[in-house]
């Protein structure tokens, strides 16, 4: 592993080997490069320009990966670092991909996208296979890019059941036994018969949200492997007179509120932002609201929402009839933070803020998101318009590193994007992320205000 010190500090850019000079003044960094392709594999070969599609961090710093490793012998691998080692937890020719670490170092991960296992470092568990049997009946096949995990190592997913009643279930194993979450043989709580089940999600105690079709509209439903609780569902009444009627992909946190996009009718408002827990429903935000710094949302909602354990929410939304026509905001139903708006100056930089990309939220209110820069504006180009931002509000939003960087002597050219499987992600003292280097890619965790790892 290669560590860089990046100290952004005008006085100290003289002096250091890895300094740079930044607008972003006594803005301090560490950036931290886990692995890069061409680094050799503790399995034998090097890393593929191809790897690294996948990458996670827990509390404890250890950051885990999916690589590609030529030579002696082609394969795919799940590697765990701890900071000072890499270690190989999975490797074969197998597709082992989308890899997630438990506090505890336990990591789960899929295995040629049909099966999923864990691994403690010292062996490996199967927590579910293509063909094991249902709970209620029948057999599953996993329906590829649907499962979710927690930090006890359980994990939720959606399977087609073969060989029963219900053609679909939503299921959770937590490495004793599965339970059926839900099967679109039994009927929703609401009376319709589930007929389309969405991506679960999962909180720490175990509990299952999901979006699901059903035959007398939609819904948004939570369990844990007995009854169901209805969230969301068609024509319930909404916060401020409206009623729902479809909703996007759900968020849970740890107290089991659930966070949805939701289009309503009967109203002049047709969408919004809500926080639900199945008992009551709050709007964090609505088409038409003012907006914290001018403008009204417009209604557009982009990416999924956050939800933190503080029932706060992080949301990218649309405005309309102000300076600006989108921005990054956090709001509780009471109060409505500004991170970044489109347009605005961009901190650590002299340039604007153009689109923004995948952003996450941390307890304390911290939101760190990838945007884009305006071109031509501020000496912004092709070679350095994006860029990585952490902040509690758009007064103490800070550049952490931004396209044209140069980090271990190689010349940052990409940051994540939407479609690029899971390659940003958090802990309290600091980011993951896979960058580009012109042919070559790199796993980074950078550590920000000066915080140790």
């Amino acid at each position: 592993m290669k560590v860089f010190l990046y100290l952004i500090v005008l006085a100290l850019a003289v002096s250091l080997p890895f300094a740079q000079i930044s607008s972003a003044e006594n803005v301090r960094v560490r950036h931290t490069v886990i692995a890069a392709s061409g680094d050799e594999a503790p399995s034998g070969g090097n890393y593929l320009p191809s790897s690294f599609s996948n990458a996670r961090v827990n509390a404890r710093h250890e950051v885990t990966f999916d690589a590609v490793v030529g030579g002696p012998s082609f394969a795919t691998g799940i590697f765990v670092s701890d900071g000072n080692t890499t270690s190989a937890i999975a490797f074969e020719p197998d597709s082992l991909t989308n890899p997630f670490i438990t506090p505890n170092g336990e990591v789960i991960f899929d295995v040629n996208g049909t099966d999923i296992s864990s691994s403690d470092g010292k062996s490996i568990t199967p927590l579910m296979r293509d063909g094991d049997v249902a709970p209620g009946g029948g057999t599953l096949t996993l329906r590829e890019g649907t499962s979710a995990r927690n930090d006890h190592g359980a994990i939720a997913y959606v399977a087609f059941v073969n060989g029963s009643t219900a053609t679909q279930g939503i299921f959770r194993n937590d490495g004793k036994q599965t339970v059926a979450i839900a099967r679109d043989d039994i009927r929703a709580p609401t009376g319709g018969s589930f007929t389309l089940l969405g991506t679960p999600v999962m909180n720490n105690s175990g509990q299952v949200a999901f979006f699901s079709e059903l035959s007398d509209g939609f819904g948004i439903f939570r369990g844990e492997g007995g009854d169901l609780t209805p969230v969301f569902v068609t024509n319930q009444s909404a916060p401020g007179g409206a009623t729902f009627a479809d909703f996007g992909e759900p968020t849970i946190n740890n107290h089991g509120q659930i966070v949805a996009v939701a289009s309503l009718i009967n109203s002049t408002i047709h969408s919004g932002l809500f926080v639900g827990d199945g008992t009551k429903a709050i709007a964090i935000a609505l088409q038409q609201q003012p907006a914290p710094k001018g403008g009204n949302y417009n209604g557009n909602f982009f990416g999924r929402t956050k939800l933190s354990d503080r029932g706060e929410v992080a949301f990218n939304a649309g405005l309309t009839g102000g300076t600006s026509t989108s921005g990054i905001f956090r709001g509780d139903g009471e109060k409505t933070t500004t991170i970044a708006l489109r347009s605005s100056n961009a901190p650590g930089t002299t340039g604007t803020f153009a689109t923004f990309r995948d952003y996450l939220l941390l307890n304390d209110g911290r939101i760190a998101f990838i945007a884009t820069l305006n071109l031509g504006v501020g000496g912004v180009n092709t070679s350095n318009n994006t860029g990585i931002w952490i902040g509690t509000s758009d007064e103490d939003l800070q550049l952490v590193v931004r396209t044209g960087d140069v980090i271990g002597g190689r010349v940052l050219t990409r940051l994540p994007d939407f479609s690029q499987g899971t390659q940003f992600d958090i802990n309290e003292n600091g980011l993951l992320w896979v960058g580009t280097f012109g042919i070559a890619k790199a796993v980074v965790y950078s550590c920000v205000l000066g915080n140790d790892v």
